[in-house]
């Protein structure tokens, strides 16, 4: 089957090692569209003017499917769809280094002109002995004249067939989209190695790459980095009560599938969360669903409240509406279109007595010389008036700055940056972050950083290592195809569940040692 897939991370001989994964995800054939291809790189070469990486792909993702497959290359071009040449102009040659050349390969080539080559626009018959288009299927390689550089977004036209038993890929069954909500079942299924899964985006338009474009994206919002209190429900037991709060006038059951755990209740009930100290500046973030109302009270040892933060969903199903109270009266309030059954992202900042809100990244509350007295717990009205649903909360100390940081220590930590569920697929909410970053590169010209990925240690090992690699090579990607960073300043690197900085063992642990670090080099 003729396949054209596009890379997920760049791919380059300054960065490129022997062993780094290679993903890309397919856009045709429509059967296929939507699909991940995974292989990997086998050897990286540079001397004498020449450089080349060789690389396999070796399974298709299809759906939840994962397929054995070889592949031989037949084109490339660069994330702009610039033909035999890569993000830079070079030209570039596409081989498959294994088997003998076949008969036909002059022909072939002449017939797809520009697409491979030793030169834009050279047919394939005139680009050496050695240029092998549709030999045996298995190793490929990308070489050029001096360093190339393909960027996230390039495109790959390979032939691919199944390797072994599975079946043909001429006749897979073609994708088609999921149900617009979740199915609801009773046994628990949760995902325990992603990031922190959130709702989509305004400016979420994905670019060639498949990752949203950060760029564009108006989202301001920053988490706080130290953990205060945080619950995803992923210890809490069905038909058991969620064991960090105390549930009053009403009751919760907890819904799971699909590697979903959502919090819900039906009707009001009250929730209090235990003792902890809330500081001065920090953020406040839900991930909730429905149309009912949750009043978040910041209460005082005394109970008596501070801060009161209102979010709900309109009867209607399309509206979402948040409102704050502070020490001296209203904060303000504002609405957003968007549909309600699918989750909501809520975030509050309070740093230097200006306090904003944000519903789904958008601001809707803005205002200063506000100051908090000091808060010990929450209590929660929960599903007031409808149904309600709450999949996570998370309450941290303001982050610092990243120039600061860096500069200090050389290391700067960030639960900021999140991605899909067990993806490596950027969520908008981390276009803050990453801008803070690419800021810092501009203003330093001579800044180089590793980016290392981590996750937490519930799930398969190699699976865990594969994907913090896979989220450290799209921080990466994005940071060199949207923000402009040289390839020669970043270099990038996963560890899965290595260096853990919280346990394991509970909810706000997993959430801390799932987090992307930058190490100054």
């Amino acid at each position: 089957v003729a396949v054209t897939v596009q890379l997920s991370a760049p791919m380059d001989t300054a960065s490129s090692r022997k062993g780094d994964a290679v993903m890309g995800q397919i856009s045709s054939p429509d059967a296929m569209k939507g699909d991940t291809l995974l292989g990997t790189i086998s050897q990286t070469s540079s001397s004498r003017g020449q450089s080349s990486v060789t690389f396999t792909f070796n399974t298709l993702r299809h759906g939840n499917e994962n397929i054995s497959v070889s592949a031989s290359l037949q084109g490339v071009s660069n994330s702009k769809g610039q033909p035999a040449v890569d993000e830079n102009g070079h030209a570039l040659r596409a081989t498959n280094t294994a088997g003998a050349k076949p008969a036909s390969a002059s022909k072939f080539g002449s017939q797809l002109g520009g697409l491979i080559g030793g030169r834009t626009g050279q047919a394939v018959s005139d680009a050496g002995d050695d240029v092998n288009t549709s030999g045996s299927a298995g190793v490929m390689q990308i070489s050029s004249n001096g360093n190339f550089n393909l960027g996230a977004g390039a495109s790959l036209t390979i032939s691919a067939k199944t390797s072994g038993n599975g079946p043909s890929l001429s006749g897979l069954t073609p994708n088609t989209p999921g149900p617009s909500r979740p199915p609801v079942m009773q046994v628990a299924v949760a995902s325990a190695s992603a990031a922190t899964p959130s709702a989509a985006q305004p400016g979420a338009t994905g670019n060639a790459g498949g990752q949203p474009e950060l760029k564009a994206t108006k989202i301001e919002f920053v988490p706080g980095e130290r953990v205060v209190f945080f619950d995803d429900f992923s210890d809490m037991v069905e038909d058991e009560p969620p064991p960090h709060w105390k549930v009053r006038d009403g009751k919760v059951e907890l819904r799971t599938g699909g590697g979903i755990r959502e919090l819900h209740a039906e009707d009001t009930v009250d929730l209090t969360s235990p003792s902890f100290a809330i500081p001065p500046n920090f953020t406040f973030e839900i991930d909730w669903t429905g149309g009912g109302e949750m009043a978040w009270h910041f209460a005082n040892k005394s109970g008596e409240d501070i801060l009161t933060i209102n979010v709900r969903g309109e009867e209607s199903g399309d509206t979402a509406t948040a409102s704050a109270i502070g020490p001296d009266g209203s904060l303000g309030s504002g609405s957003i279109t968007v549909d309600t059954s699918k989750p909501v992202h809520f975030a509050f900042w309070a740093q230097q007595g200006r306090v904003r809100a944000y519903l789904n990244g958008e601001r809707l509350v803005d205002a200063n010389q506000v100051q908090f007295g000091e808060m010990d717990h929450l209590l929660v009205n929960f599903a007031r008036y409808r149904a309600n649903g709450l999949r996570q909360v998370r309450l941290a100390e303001s982050a610092p700055d990243f120039s600061t940081v860096i500069n200090a220590s050389g290391k700067y930590v960030t639960h900021g940056i999140r991605f899909a569920t067990d993806s490596d697929r950027l969520e908008p909410e981390s276009a803050a972050v990453i801008k803070q970053i690419a800021t810092a590169f501009a203003k330093n010209p001579n800044l180089k950083l590793e980016i290392d990925g981590y996750t937490d240690s519930v799930g398969n090992a190699a699976h865990n290592l594969d994907l913090s690699k896979r989220r450290a090579q799209a921080v990466q990607a994005v940071l060199m195809s949207q923000f402009g960073v040289s390839a020669d300043q970043l270099s990038s690197n996963g560890l899965g569940a290595g260096n853990p900085i919280g346990s394991n063992d509970t909810p706000d642990g997993r959430a801390n040692n799932r987090r992307v670090e930058f190490i100054k080099k």
